[in-house]
């Protein structure tokens, strides 16, 4: 038995503040290492801390040393859960104002139109006189909507028809630990830029906005069947991406 499983016994035993507080102190190198990867993206350093603490204390009164496993593999996933709920909950107020919002709409609104209507990419010069925005404002609005899309990779999606616990990250790894999946996730950002202009529009749609299959397929005028090729073809060129960073 390690110094650490029992000081855990000793503390269910007796749960006491003082030796709770023990328990936190030695395993706050936990938060400084779960926080770094997202610092930077618009809340501010000791908000982000404070978050990641009060749940290191939840994981410490809620951990059974008697269970087999280490307090770290407990603890991370309850730590990890907690900033990510704060992000969903606080990203989009606290990066995007109102009127970036609204023009972030416009913009995919228009990006979608004009796909549809060529198939390819528009251009920032053409989304700009489409929806009767300054070139600067389509770009501030480009922006300010990537505050969604790093954490919508982890929101479940559809598969055939019917939303399921599976996420875009689970099709790409099995990997179980945390700090990996955050790894991946910033890959994924840099591979997005690896795809084709209806690979993107799929990864879109498809993992961001969670559509199902058919009404991508219905919205594309193609089969179901290509868009699902479109799909694994997507998932493939990430691997390949990750597979490079390992």
């Amino acid at each position: 038995m390690t110094a650490e499983t029992q000081r855990f016994i000793e503390y269910r035993k007796n749960p006491t503040i003082e030796s709770r507080n023990a328990l936190v102190e030695s395993h706050l190198y936990m938060v400084d290492i779960l926080i770094r990867k997202y610092l930077g993206k618009g809340v501010e350093y000791d908000d982000l801390y404070q978050v990641a603490a009060l749940a290191l204390v939840q994981a410490v009164e809620r951990f059974d040393p008697e269970k087999g496993y280490e307090f770290s593999s407990f603890a991370t996933p309850t730590i990890l859960g907690e900033i990510k709920k704060y992000f969903r909950d606080k990203q989009w107020s606290l990066k995007v104002p109102r009127r970036l919002k609204e023009n972030a709409a416009k913009v995919q609104q228009a990006k979608d139109d004009l796909y549809l209507r060529n198939f390819q990419q528009p251009k920032v010069p053409e989304i700009a006189e489409y929806t009767g925005l300054s070139e600067e404002q389509v770009i501030q609005a480009m922006e300010g909507s990537k505050a969604y899309m790093a954490f919508s990779l982890d929101k479940p999606y559809e598969e055939d028809g019917e939303k399921g616990e599976t996420t875009f990250l689970d099709t790409l790894k099995s990997e179980e630990d945390p700090l990996k999946r955050m790894e991946y996730r910033e890959l994924i950002d840099q591979a997005v830029s690896s795809l084709d202009d209806r690979q993107r529009y799929v990864f879109r749609e498809r993992f961001l906005y969670h559509r199902s299959q058919a009404d991508i397929a219905k919205t594309l005028g193609v089969s179901q069947m290509t868009v699902s090729r479109t799909e694994k073809s997507i998932r493939e060129r990430f691997r390949e991406e990750m597979n490079k960073n390992e």
